[in-house]
């Protein structure tokens, strides 16, 4: 697979995890006892749906979710902008990737008809060919997530990587936690499991 390829499938699997980090919290926001997912992106309340778990030690709970994401766009443009149409052609520095996912409760095998969340990605190629600075939002009906900053190598074969989330807005202000995304095979989806906490 060419450096070009391997960067798009893995930043499209990182987009899919970062968006799993907002439905994960929308759930959590709500209240809701017990494993719940996050709520629709048209429902304003949580909705109970398999996917997730929640624990509290001391004056933090810390929920973990589970996440089926499939890519909806997933693009790598030059540093002026034009868009790279080659599968061949290896990222420069200054080249970008522009990412956007569907999030589903569940994992490949088992999932959601319903979107839960929807995420944009934006890596900036910093070092040829494939590592990248890298900034997500993810958006569901209670506010987004952020992870920024992140500094990860596309390049890598390592079907798993984690990126911190860093904040977020509306329910999810002072969010922190972890977002673990795990590439399936040659496709640009993943599984995603989010831990966190606020």
């Amino acid at each position: 697979m060419s450096s070009h390829a391997r960067f798009l499938v893995a930043s499209a699997a990182l987009a899919a995890g970062l968006l799993a980090a907002t439905t994960a919290t929308a759930g959590a926001a709500s209240g809701s006892p017990g494993p719940s997912g996050p709520p629709p992106m048209t429902m304003p309340s949580a909705s109970s749906t398999p996917g997730g778990s929640s624990s509290a030690s001391g004056a933090m709970a810390t929920t973990t979710w589970k996440f089926y994401s499939v890519s909806t766009e997933s693009n790598l443009y030059t540093a002026g902008g034009q868009l790279i149409t080659n599968p061949s052609t290896a990222p420069a520095v200054g080249d970008s990737l522009v990412g956007t996912d569907n999030f589903y409760t569940g994992d490949h095998t088992n999932h959601s008809s319903d979107i839960s969340a929807t995420d944009h990605l934006f890596c900036l190629v910093t070092k040829a060919p494939a590592t990248a600075t890298c900034s997500a939002e993810i958006a569901t009906s209670q506010g987004m997530l952020v992870a920024d900053n992140a500094q990860l190598n596309f390049a890598s074969q390592a079907p798993t990587q984690t990126v911190k989330i860093t904040g977020g807005t509306g329910a999810y202000q002072g969010a922190k936690g972890t977002v673990m995304v795990t590439s399936i095979g040659n496709t640009n989806n993943s599984d995603v499991v989010v831990t966190w906490s606020k």
